[in-house]
This record gives C-alpha cells, structure tokens and sequence, in this order.
C-alpha cells in the first residue's frame, strides 16, 4: 500500500526539489555536503574513476572493451561519460578493475559515507579494510561493533 502523503516522506527524509537536466520535471534529491551534484556530475565521476582505474592496471581501451564485451569506441563512451553506467555495467566493470563498487560510488556520491569530506573517505577506508579481512575477523569485528552500539548478535 502506497504512502498517503507522499510530501511528508519528503520532508521526513530530507529531500529537496531540484532540477537536473535529464529530467523536464522536478526532482527530489538529498543534499550532501558538497551539496546535490547533478547525474552529469555522478556519470563524470564514474568516468574519472575508471579511467584511473584502467590506467592503474595498464589497461587499454581495446583491452577493456575486450572483457566488457563492446568494441572500444562504445566502452571509450563511459569514460567520456557519454554513456550512461547502469549498475550492472558498474558492477562488471569493477569486477575487471578489481575494485568495491563502493569505491566508485564513493567517488560519485560521498555524501552517503558522511557529513563531510573527511568522514566519508574515513569511513570509505574502513569498508574497503573490512571488506579485505578473513571472515573470521570480520565476524569478531561485527561483534565487537554490536557490543559498542548495543545491538544483538544476530541484528544488524
């Protein structure tokens, strides 16, 4: 069953109304603390980051497009953010780059990590450190944090 008051959702999660040139209506969106970057933006910093990426593991374009399945002008089209990055390309692409689509959603929205710059790269590192831990470490760890914020053992 749908919401009655879809406004009071709105405001209750913070949302503003905003325009963004890919849409001719308007568009709720939360603020961070760089304040809302338009879907340009995000598409630009996903194209930044793979770029980096490919060029961090000596890759190609041909090379990428290769193990993307596109012929390298249509995967070059991502990292001119000409293209749009659906999450399933998103995830197949960091499987090749051998990176968290975390990172790269980190790249393009860090507000989701924090309030302000510092505490989102903070609490980016620590994913990715949690993420490169043996399981039995990470279920120590996650005990650990439940003891300290109070939560069960079995809840998240």
């Amino acid at each position: 069953m749908a919401l009655k008051d879809v406004h009071k959702y709105i405001a209750e999660h913070g949302l503003v109304e905003t325009e963004d040139a890919e849409s001719e209506k308007p568009v709720y969106r939360k603020p961070g603390f760089e304040g809302i970057r338009s879907f340009g933006e995000m598409e630009l910093a996903f194209s930044h980051f793979i770029r980096e990426r490919r060029d961090e593991r000596r890759l190609n374009r041909a090379q990428m497009g290769t193990m993307v399945g596109l012929h390298e002008t249509i995967f070059a089209r991502y990292e001119r953010a000409f293209s749009k990055l659906h999450a399933t390309r998103l995830i197949h692409i960091c499987e090749i780059l051998d990176c968290s689509p975390i990172e790269m959603i980190h790249a393009a929205a860090p507000h989701f990590f924090g309030e302000s710059r510092k505490e989102a790269d903070d609490k980016l590192k620590l994913i990715l450190r949690v993420l490169d831990m043996p399981a039995s470490s990470a279920a120590s760890l996650l005990t650990l944090v439940n003891g300290l914020i109070g939560e069960r053992q079995d809840g998240l």
